[in-house]
């Protein structure tokens, strides 16, 4: 485990590299929120 985060090293090496595929949002809201972020979700009607 790394750190507050709570996860491996190669897991935090594809959330810096910007590999969002390989992560759920309920996964990145969390990690967002231990990362001390404040979390807001909008949703928008497609255009």
């Amino acid at each position: 485990m790394t750190g507050r985060l709570g996860i491996t090293r190669p897991r935090l090496n594809d959330l810096l590299r910007g590999k969002m595929s390989k992560f759920s949002l309920d996964a990145l809201a969390l990690l967002a929120a231990k990362a001390g972020l404040k979390v807001k979700l909008s949703v928008k009607k497609a255009a």
